[in-house]
């Protein structure tokens, strides 16, 4: 599918913030429609995919892995933990902080959630050229390690 060319398109910056929050819009009224986050919202999904691909880690590793404070992550964790998705195990090494470790029921769910997602986003973009699929997928993750080397949080770009 070819795409049509943005207004003023010579302003480069312009079309990507213009395209970004755009973006952000369509993902907002996408969540609102869709029942991805039944079990888990998208905050806690991100947690459990991330507990997911690290393995058990602290809430102040957690935080720094998701550029968050750790106040937020734990409030999070204290939501995922009511739900059944993780555990706090005591730190072999000190027991006075604690490990978050995902439960079978966090696998479970966030395996569904993921699902969910990926088919969705097949569905969009399942007559894109592989090449063009690829292009997205190394922006997207170039701009989020911009944001977080920038120091930026999804607040100063909203």
């Amino acid at each position: 599918m070819d795409v049509p060319p943005a207004p003023c398109e010579s302003d480069t910056i312009g079309v990507i913030e213009l395209e970004l929050l755009k973006l952000v819009r369509h993902l907002e009224t996408f969540g609102r429609r869709s029942s991805l986050y039944r079990e888990v919202d998208r905050a806690g999904y991100l947690v459990l995919r991330t507990l997911e691909a690290t393995g058990p880690m602290s809430t102040k590793a957690l935080a720094t892995t998701l550029n968050l404070d750790a106040s937020t992550v734990t409030r999070q964790i204290t939501a995922l933990e009511g739900a059944g998705f993780v555990e706090r195990c005591p730190d072999p090494f000190d027991r006075r902080s604690s490990t978050i470790v995902l439960t079978e029921e966090g696998h479970r769910t966030m395996a569904g959630v993921e699902r969910e997602r990926r088919h969705g986003m097949e569905a969009l973009v399942s007559d894109w050229p592989e090449h063009d699929k690829v292009t997205l997928g190394r922006a997207l993750r170039r701009l989020n390690i911009s944001l977080v080397e920038s120091g930026r949080t999804s607040k100063d770009v909203d």
